[in-house]
């Protein structure tokens, strides 16, 4: 009995196993998974196997052992051939996803190097380059086994393998080697090619780096890309004293005007050492350059977006010296002044709300209202206005990071707009007096247009929304009030449900009504909740104004129909909303 125990235990873990695999293939669908599926589907019948071994089967029996083995082995050995070849080719997901941060630094490192080496070689041959590449090792020994292969491109597969040797900040070190490298190539090319040619090519290649990775970026793009440009226009004599008055350290100008910065990696403040750097530069500039800032300023512009992204995201540019960036600066400091302004005034619409909801007297509900028509239209309105300029480019020119920083913001106006203007219609959610404009139309129409102006917001919480709806059926009464209605309640169910979670929308023939099913395996609702969530400023755990239900509900019924809500939704899980609608007969 003790022999049972353990293979009992064994063959339980490894059909959990085997089914969790199947639930993961079931989502990625992926090659290699299905080899491991099969690895994992031998190992159950192995452990059952040895039962019917022990006592039942001859001695000779045992020979199926090995058999076992092999194919599991050579299962594992083609799922491990399927994942590395797509991590490989560089096109699949996996290659995003799975590889290791550590890693994909190296391979976009090798990626730019081999840029400039397809440059350099037909200009002056690989034996150049590898020269190059042999006083980095030399320098940096972690490169040792980084090779220039047959097709004349940088191999970086060796430091790849004993990456795991690399001691302490890894990132920084793989970093201080590969600028070195890229350093000395730029040096090596710029002999023939001019070096605003070689910087709209690098900027490019920057451009087309690991997002994850962009940061790691940010000093070759500012001192190689929009400061360096300057600093080679120098003249040997202007050079001279250029370098002696700059002595900022872990940066220095070399004699041909390029700026060593591989050293900068030891440090984590690198925007506080380029200004420094900068502001040390400026001067010098003067005496030689005209319009220098101007020149800075359009090199800033030119940089790739995602670089741009990385450094706009920590304010860098407010900081950056006068008459640099000036129109950005602008926009910056318009923006965040729309934003302090939208935030007071949403901080006043909290407390209101919070004041309604606790008191729920008329009176109050009333001034709230005139709250909203005096204190949020109004500003509302200027602010909108200001933004519109900025977008129209009335106030400046702005670049793309900006444009699309503006286009966020109009979208959360109009948001508040159409949160006010739910507002607005309080007094009829009580006297009940909407105008209602009828007519016969296909139930449909409104879901499929829903779905269609909600499915992005589903996609971006990989939910699945399900329709099933009876053909021909319709519905009398306001077709825009009614689709208001619905799609509060789908939004409602896609903020509830989690990721990965499923909206089923159905609607069938009931008698003379037309009953329309929300369903969705969110949370659910409480029981003491069912009928308080109808009511207005009603938020429960859930947060938000709470009136979206509110309006759907009075909608439905000035249609002389029915909404409810039950706790049990699709396939028993989450909740449903019905409702009830009298349908136009064709």
């Amino acid at each position: 009995m003790n022999v049972y125990i353990p293979l009992i235990a064994n063959l339980l873990l490894s059909i959990i196993v085997f089914v969790i695999a199947i639930k993961v293939y079931s989502i990625y669908k992926r090659k290699y998974i299905k080899w491991f599926l099969i690895a994992l589907f031998f190992i159950p019948l192995l452990f059952i196997y040895s039962f019917f071994e022990m006592f039942l089967l001859p001695y000779y029996s045992v020979l199926l052992y090995p058999l076992f083995i092999i194919v599991i082995e050579v299962s594992a050995i083609m799922a491990q051939r399927n994942l590395l070849f797509s991590l490989r080719t560089e096109e699949s997901k996996e290659y995003k996803i799975l590889l290791r941060e550590d890693i994909a630094l190296i391979r976009d490192f090798e990626k730019i190097a081999n840029y400039l080496i397809g440059r350099i070689s037909p200009l002056i041959g690989v034996k150049s380059v590898e020269n190059v590449l042999e006083n980095c090792i030399e320098k940096y020994p972690i490169l040792a086994g980084c090779y220039i292969g047959i097709d004349e491109k940088l191999k970086t597969m060796p430091l790849e393998r004993n990456i795991e040797e690399l001691k302490g900040d890894r990132m920084k070190k793989i970093c201080e080697c590969f600028t070195y490298l890229i350093e000395r190539l730029i040096e090596l090319y710029s002999a023939f090619i001019p070096y605003n040619e070689i910087v709209e090519g690098l900027s490019k290649e920057i451009g087309r780096v690991d997002k994850r990775l962009t940061k790691y970026f940010v000093p070759m793009a500012l001192f190689k890309l929009v400061v360096e440009p300057i600093t080679r226009k120098y003249k040997a004599e202007d050079l001279k004293e250029l370098r002696i008055n700059v002595d900022i350290e872990g940066i220095y100008i070399n004699r041909k005007g390029g700026i060593e910065i591989h050293r900068i990696y030891r440090y984590t403040k690198i925007e506080e050492k380029f200004l420094n750097f900068l502001k040390r530069c400026l001067p010098l500039f003067h005496k030689t350059i005209d319009d220098v800032e101007k020149q800075i300023t359009e090199n800033f512009r030119k940089l790739p977006s995602n670089i741009k992204g990385e450094i706009y995201r920590y304010e860098f540019v407010k900081l950056l010296p006068k008459g640099i960036l000036e129109e950005e600066k602008i926009a910056l400091a318009s923006k965040e002044k729309l934003i302090e302004e939208l935030a007071e005034r949403k901080k006043k619409l909290e407390e209101a709300y919070a004041r309604l909801a606790e008191a729920k007297l008329d009176r109050m509900k009333s001034k709230f209202i005139d709250i909203i028509a005096h204190e949020l239209k109004t500003p509302l309105t200027a602010i909108k206005t200001y933004t519109d300029l900025l977008r129209k480019e009335k106030l400046g020119k702005l670049n793309k990071l900006q444009k699309e920083k503006l286009d966020k913001m109009a979208k959360n106006i109009e948001r508040l707009t159409k949160l006010i203007d739910d507002m607005l219609q309080i007094p009829s959610i009580d006297a009940k007096e909407l105008e209602l404009r009828k007519e016969r139309f296909y139930i449909k129409e409104i879901i499929d247009e829903i779905v269609e102006e909600l499915e992005e917001v589903a996609q971006e919480k990989e939910q699945k929304i399900e329709i099933k709806i009876e053909d021909n059926l319709t519905v009398m009464g306001d077709k825009k009030l009614i689709e208001k209605a619905i799609k509060n309640i789908v939004t409602n169910a896609i903020k509830y449900t989690p990721k990965n979670g499923i909206i089923c929308i159905e609607a069938t023939r009931d008698g003379n009504m037309a009953h329309i099913m929300i369903k969705d395996t969110g949370k659910g609702i409480k029981k003491e909740e069912l009928e308080k969530i109808f009511e207005p400023f009603y938020t429960g755990e859930g947060g938000g104004v709470g009136l979206g239900l509110t309006i759907a509900k009075n909608i439905i019924e000035s249609h002389g129909g029915k909404i409810w809500a039950e706790n049990k939704g699709y396939k028993g899980k989450g909740s449903t909303f019905h409702i009830l609608l009298r349908r136009g007969r064709t």
